[in-house]
């Protein structure tokens, strides 16, 4: 995975681009197995406190996970993206995020517009769907260049749009209003988006049946977030303090 000056511009200005499933058919199948084997264990888990649900659904994909997010080409992506030679996971990701926003009882399945930081957060992220996300399957919407302006004015330009439906009465506190600027990105696994949650991001509303399952992880700089680590050594219970200190620092574990 080479990452060209042209793509690095990009995502330094747009905040993403995309680069061909590196994954392989194999690497897929695989990964979609294991997931569908332990689906109904981690539906059924009751997780403590604090972690991130879709995160233990991720780690619960095991040493093969571990073994794609350590590649050198992923490594070498994410250094020459965030311009550091020090970086560690600091988040990361797999299943349906709509189906697990929608178990708050809103009507809908479907992520509102939100960021994960802000011009002073530095991450990358990599992002690949086991299900096309088609345009009634929930597809991912980006505000390109979001993640470089300040959060109090995509806010506020965010809920002018929203109240702008007309759908409220008072002013809302979450927005999925369309923006004239924003790209509906059409996952396919053919392609993995490289990207920054720093951008503002929702998704569509999901009407298609069936699944709409993806898997990620962000890189973050030396300091940055470390979000997953008690689920990380949950997980991997009995196993991560045998690991490498390579291996501790990459996923973010400070003993």
């Amino acid at each position: 995975m080479n990452i060209s000056d042209t793509e690095l511009q990009h995502f330094e200005t747009h905040g993403f681009f995309f680069v061909p499933n590196p994954f392989g058919e194999e690497g897929m199948r695989k990964l979609d197995r294991i997931s569908q084997d332990n689906e109904a264990e981690w539906e059924a888990t009751d997780w403590p406190k604090g972690f991130n649900r879709l995160a233990c659904q991720f780690l619960m994909l095991g040493e093969p996970i571990l073994q794609f997010v350590e590649q050198p080409q992923f490594l070498e992506a994410g250094r020459k993206l965030l311009g550091c030679e020090e970086i560690h996971v600091g988040a990361c990701g797999s299943g349906d995020a709509s189906k697990v926003v929608s178990e708050d009882g809103r009507p809908v399945r479907q992520v509102h517009w939100h960021s994960d930081g802000g011009p002073d957060v530095h991450q990358v992220a990599f992002r690949t769907a086991l299900d096309r996300h088609d345009s009634s399957n929930a597809p991912l919407r980006v505000l390109p260049g979001s993640h470089r302006r300040p959060r109090e004015e995509v806010q506020c330009e965010l809920m002018q749009l929203e109240i702008a439906t007309g759908r409220h009465d008072t002013k809302p506190d979450q927005w999925s209003a369309e923006h004239p600027l924003e790209v509906s990105i059409i996952l396919d696994p053919r392609w993995t988006l490289v990207w920054t949650p720093s951008c503002w991001h929702a998704t569509g509303v999901k009407t298609a049946a069936g699944p709409r399952r993806a898997f990620g992880w962000n890189y973050f700089p030396k300091g940055g977030r470390k979000r997953d680590i008690e689920a990380v050594k949950h997980i991997f219970h009995g196993q991560w303090r045998a690991w490498t200190d390579e291996r501790k620092f990459l996923w973010g574990i400070d003993e």
